[in-house]
C-alpha cells in the first residue's frame, strides 16, 4: 500500500473506534429503554453537565383515583412532547369526580422539566394535582390527587435535591415546583391564590 491509502485506512481505523463506546451506549438504551425510564422515574434528581432535575414520584392515592378514560381523539401531545391544556381539562372533566354543575375555571403549571410537568386545575369546588410524564399517560393517571379548593391554602414552601417543594394544608404531599417558574416562594403563593380565587 502506498503512504495515502495507508493513512486513509488508519483515519477510517481510528473513526471507526471513536464510534464504539456512543454505539455501545446507544444499543445499552435501546435494550434497557423501560428499565432505565423505571430507575429514574424513581431516582429523586439526576445531575447532568452541571444541570439537575428532579423527578416527582406519584402520589401514593393516585392508584385510588379513577383511571380516567378520555376519548382517544380528545388528547393531544403539544410540540414540547407533553398534554395540551385543553387535554388536561378533558382528562378532569371526563373523570367523574367532578360534582354536578362543576368545570374547570384555571390551570397552573407548579414544575416543567425535561421529563415531567405538574400542573394545578381549578375547578368550582376542588383543585386537581396532574403529574404529566410518560408512564403516568401510558397508565391513564395523570390525575394524582384532589381537595377541596378551601383546604389549598396556606402554603408549606422549602427546598430538596435543589428544587422547590409546596405542600397544600389539604394533604401531606411534597410536591416540586421549578424555581425557574417560580423564583420566590411568593410568587408561586400569589400564584396558587389567583388559581383559587378563580371562578370561586
Amino acid at each position: 500500500m502506498d503512504e495515502s491509502t495507508t493513512k486513509l485506512v488508519t483515519a477510517l481505523i481510528d473513526f471507526a473506534k471513536s464510534l464504539i463506546w456512543p454505539a455501545i451506549l446507544l444499543w445499552v438504551i435501546h435494550l434497557f429503554g423501560a428499565q432505565i425510564s423505571a430507575l429514574l422515574s424513581r431516582l429523586g434528581s439526576l445531575k447532568v453537565a452541571g444541570s439537575e432535575w428532579v423527578f416527582q414520584p406519584p402520589a401514593p392515592q393516585s392508584a385510588q383515583t379513577p383511571a380516567v378514560p378520555p376519548r382517544a381523539d380528545a388528547l393531544e401531545l403539544g410540540p414540547d412532547g407533553f398534554l395540551t391544556t385543553h387535554s388536561l381539562r378533558v382528562i378532569v372533566s371526563s373523570s367523574e369526580l367532578l360534582h354536578s354543575g362543576e368545570s374547570v375555571t384555571g390551570e397552573l403549571l407548579i414544575l416543567q422539566t425535561p421529563k415531567q410537568r405538574t400542573w394545578l386545575l381549578a375547578t368550582q369546588r376542588q383543585i386537581f394535582v396532574l403529574l404529566d410524564d410518560e408512564r403516568n399517560r401510558s397508565k391513564k393517571r395523570i390525575i394524582q390527587t384532589r381537595f377541596e379548593r378551601t383546604r389549598t391554602l396556606p402554603l408549606e414552601v422549602g427546598k430538596e435535591d435543589g428544587a422547590g417543594v409546596v405542600k397544600f394544608a389539604a394533604e401531606g404531599t411534597w410536591w416540586y415546583y421549578s424555581p425557574q417558574l417560580f423564583p420566590k416562594s411568593n410568587v408561586l403563593e400569589a400564584a396558587v391564590k389567583q388559581l383559587v380565587s378563580t371562578g370561586a
